[in-house]
């Protein structure tokens, strides 16, 4: 009975896992997310707050953050760069022109779009048609059964195009490389600002807790020469700190897909 409940369980969720194929990439990619902030919670908990002395009440959580981050990045993160490199083979094989080129990597396209789910697929195909190639045995619906646009979150991860590069004129900011520093880089700048800001990461003395926020503004004015008090009570938020906040929260915005006049010309 026991053998069966396992089985049955395990079942349901395979089939839960199957059902949502479309969302596989992204649930990676959230779930890949969330571990590593979870790790590097407990790391800097750890080894820059001296969480251990000043806050004991959140040891506890902080070793299950740390324990609980890395098996999900153990599981989940192989996963994520498979699906994450199947993509972009996938993305190649679309912007390739020749249909000798195509037919060639026909095989590991039709594979990848079939692990990716069916937005891919139906890319691959309308790519297909196109270039008057006729899909293989492995899709078994016609390309009209297949929906053509990704979630949001994979469409500005992966952004080809973006606000940014396309304002600017930088080819090498369309780099998907590129493009994922700027996301985690921005982001990461606005957490740290808002939490300096609502809560504090400085501290008055070597013994002292940190709880004190440190005024950007009189930081760099400190950094000058002058002497100036760098440590306030929060709620703080300096003229440097709200512009810097602006600044991050602008490029963030400008990581997003820019959609083209000609995509835009082509559906109306």
């Amino acid at each position: 009975m026991a053998r069966r409940g396992k089985k049955q369980s395990e079942n349901i969720f395979v089939r839960w896992w199957e059902e949502r194929r479309d969302q596989h990439l992204s649930i990676l990619f959230i779930l890949s997310l969330v571990g590593l902030a979870a790790f590097l919670w407990s790391l800097v908990f750890f080894m820059f707050m001296d969480g251990v002395s000043e806050m004991p009440e959140l040891i506890g959580m902080s070793w299950f953050f740390a324990i609980g981050g890395l098996i999900l990045l153990g599981v989940v993160g192989p996963e994520f760069f498979r699906y994450n490199e199947q993509l972009t083979l996938l993305r190649e094989v679309f912007e390739l022109e020749s249909r000798a080129e195509i037919l060639k990597r026909r095989k590991e396209a039709e594979e990848a779009a079939s692990l990716l789910g069916s937005i891919h697929q139906g890319k691959l195909l309308a790519h297909y048609k196109d270039h008057g190639i006729r899909a293989g045995r492995i899709f078994q619906s016609p390309a009209t059964n297949f929906a053509t646009e990704e979630s949001w979150i994979i469409s500005w991860w992966n952004a080809d195009n973006t606000i940014l590069s396309e304002n600017t004129g930088i080819s090498n900011l369309s780099s998907s490389s590129i493009q994922k520093i700027l996301i985690v880089s921005s982001v990461t700048g606005i957490v740290v600002l808002l939490w300096n800001s609502f809560f504090g990461i400085a501290r008055m003395t070597t013994e002292s807790s940190r709880e004190y926020s440190i005024d950007v503004l009189a930081w760099f004015q400190s950094m000058l020469g002058s002497d100036v008090n760098k440590l306030v009570e929060p709620v703080s938020f300096d003229l440097m700190s709200i512009l810097l906040l602006i600044g991050f929260g602008t490029l963030l915005w400008s990581t997003s897909p820019m959609v083209s006049l000609k995509s835009s010309t082509e559906e109306e």
